[in-house]
């Protein structure tokens, strides 16, 4: 069950209807705060035009990376027959707005920025600056390049958490300093409590907040060449041999049976040399194969030894704007990340 909205919630919802008429001409007004259906959703609004009103089911989300899009349409894709999905945001930036347009994901911010595209309505706004009671994201320790490193091994083993800092620095490929800022980090905003030992609370918005920031912070670090590749060659590799594991549509198709593969993704340990040569690899900066540099020490799970932990494969998935990717994202959170994060 979702638990009601919150006042902050409330406010900006308010906030960007009030803004709505000065950049659009239109005007929306709130018909239900409670999920309509049952966990779908923050509320129902309702903007009017000359000739039709229009309901949206809202989910209200301070979005700052891409992968939260991609969150907000699967969250919002319960909403009921004659009813669209609306983000509403204290800010989207214009990138941010392209990013909603290509996902077909209609939103309003508190700026008066909006798009809004369901038949018989089509509107475009973005440029509007930004408020001067919105700030800028808050920069937190476990958010560097690092913490991320951190916050995975965390997140795909909850004990690690009752570990030492030596314990959790070995598994994440970390300087041991790096763990205590953001052990503290993480206990200053609640995710970390101290019971009979340290243990992990909230993980499901935690890893949400992983997923979506992935893309931006830690994976271009991670980045090592794109190169055209064999599929079928590529494909056939065994890859425990060459210390590497396969990512993206890849580790979706072999998690969950459900996505045919067009572009690969391959987290390797060890160089790429052997492997170049057996898949027919070549440097091409378009090409259909990213080879990306493994940065965890955790054990290798045995159902699938060549494939990312889970949670790496969802946010490969879920960092793109194709709809098979985000089903096979939701398949694999469903099987593998839900038993452990809940709901």
């Amino acid at each position: 069950m979702r638990t009601p909205l919150a006042i902050r919630d409330t406010e900006v919802m308010e906030k960007a209807l009030a803004a709505l008429p000065r950049t659009t001409g239109l005007h929306g007004k709130i018909a239900h705060t409670k999920p309509r259906p049952a966990d779908c959703g923050d509320a129902l609004i309702e903007i009017t035009t000359a000739h039709r009103v229009y309901p949206f089911v809202v989910e209200v989300k301070n979005v700052r990376h891409f992968a939260a899009l991609a969150f907000v349409k699967e969250q919002l894709a319960c909403a009921e027959r004659g009813a669209q999905p609306l983000l509403i945001a204290p800010y989207v930036t214009r990138a941010l707005a392209e990013h909603c347009r290509a996902l077909h994901l209609p939103f309003v911010d508190t700026a008066g920025n909006a798009y809004l595209e369901v038949p018989g309505l089509m509107v475009y706004v973005t440029g509007e600056p930004r408020p001067a009671d919105v700030q800028n994201e808050t920069r937190y320790r476990a958010f560097t390049a690092a913490g991320m490193k951190i916050l995975f091994v965390v997140l795909c083993r909850p004990q690690l958490a009752e570990g030492t800092y030596r314990d959790i620095a070995r598994a994440a490929g970390v300087a041991l300093g790096a763990v205590g800022p953001v052990v503290r980090d993480l206990e200053t905003r609640g995710f970390l409590v101290q019971r009979e030992n340290r243990t992990l609370t909230n993980t499901r918005k935690l890893a949400e907040e992983w997923v979506t920031r992935f893309p931006d912070i830690l994976r271009p670090k991670l980045f090592r060449r794109r190169y055209q590749a064999d599929a079928d060659r590529l494909l056939a590799l065994n890859l425990p041999v060459h210390r590497g594991f396969w990512g993206g549509e890849v580790a979706g198709q072999r998690l969950t049976g459900y996505l045919k593969p067009e572009r690969f993704t391959l987290y390797l340990e060890d160089e790429e040399k052997a492997l170049l040569t057996q898949a027919r690899m070549r440097l091409d900066l378009n090409g259909n194969t990213e080879l990306l540099q493994a940065f965890w020490n955790l054990p290798t799970d045995k159902k699938h030894p060549d494939v990312v932990p889970p949670l790496l494969a969802y946010a490969d998935l879920m960092a793109t704007d194709h709809g098979r990717n985000l089903e096979t994202a939701q398949l694999i959170y469903d099987q593998f990340l839900k038993p452990i994060y809940g709901e």
